[in-house]
């Protein structure tokens, strides 16, 4: 059984705890052990703080990934942001001497000292690279026949592509991968690879961010899918809140609302789980489901 770092990050804990819960109860049961970790802080976010303050972002990186070396285990994150944050920072400071002797300056004031020595994963990765997806198809316990789920992978999880080396970010097919090896259909269709919005969301462009999500969730219904999956909690919130939101703009969405799937919970109800076990009724679009 593979052993990892658990990074919660922030707003699976604070949003999703069901994600949370189901992580550790359900991913020993394919092989991935988590450790948790109470010292690790926000890893921090990859798109405004990096932006405001580039050397406190990576300072506080730096720090999540030192603790990590010290239990001298990878880390496993749920959170495509968090993910994003922790492998640029962990491969900026292992090929640039002198910025991590920088960032490694500060860290000293703490008694922490990056040395490069471990590895930063996404559960998807973990699934592809260590457990593989045709070992993860022969552990399930109750296949998802006859779903119809498309995939969104999310940016953070396929860019920057030179360093996450995860799937191909114009044409992504390893979360499809995923979804098959569950036993359910995987749904193609033509906005995979568009953003959830949340970046619109964040400056406060509401018609951009109602429109990325309308776009996205309409293409995803045209194309035949009976449930939406991601791995990321922001791109999550967006298409399960943001759906009812969005609705106030866009009244199609009101005839046309798509569940929204964690992908680690996809795994629990293919290992057996039922819909009240997975905290189905804690999402906030949650139309019957025959499973």
């Amino acid at each position: 059984m593979g052993k990892y770092l658990f990074f919660k990050g922030c707003t699976i804990p604070a949003k999703l705890p069901n994600v949370e819960r189901l992580a550790l109860e359900v991913l020993p049961e394919i092989g991935i052990e988590l450790i948790e970790e109470e010292a690790f802080s926000c890893c921090p976010d990859p798109v405004q703080l990096q932006g405001a303050n580039h050397r406190f972002w990576l300072a506080t990186a730096a720090r999540n990934l030192a603790i990590a070396e010290e239990k001298g285990l990878n880390i496993m994150t749920l959170c495509n942001g968090c993910l994003n944050t922790l492998a640029i920072a962990n491969h900026k400071l292992k090929e640039n001497t002198e910025l991590r002797d920088a960032i490694n300056k500060i860290l000293s004031e703490i008694g922490k000292e990056f040395k490069g020595t471990i590895e930063v994963k996404h559960l998807l990765q973990i699934l592809k690279e260590d457990i593989k997806l045709d070992s993860l198809k022969n552990k399930i316990k109750k296949p998802l026949t006859g779903l119809k789920i498309a995939g969104h992978p999310g940016c953070h999880l396929l860019m920057p592509d030179e360093i996450l080396n995860f799937d191909d970010p114009t044409d992504p097919v390893i979360y499809d991968e995923f979804i098959e090896a569950l036993g359910a259909t995987a749904v193609d269709y033509l906005s995979k690879i568009d953003c959830c919005g949340v970046s619109l969301a964040l400056v406060g462009n509401k018609e951009g961010n109602n429109k990325s999500i309308h776009t996205k969730i309409i293409d995803v219904k045209s194309a035949g899918a009976q449930i939406l999956s991601t791995g990321c909690p922001f791109c999550f919130t967006q298409f399960d809140m943001g759906q009812i939101s969005a609705s106030r703009e866009y009244a199609d969405l009101k005839e046309n609302k798509i569940p929204i799937l964690y992908s680690v919970e996809l795994i629990a109800l293919a290992m057996g789980r039922s819909l009240d076990d997975i905290g189905y009724k804690t999402h906030k679009i949650k139309p019957a489901l025959s499973i």
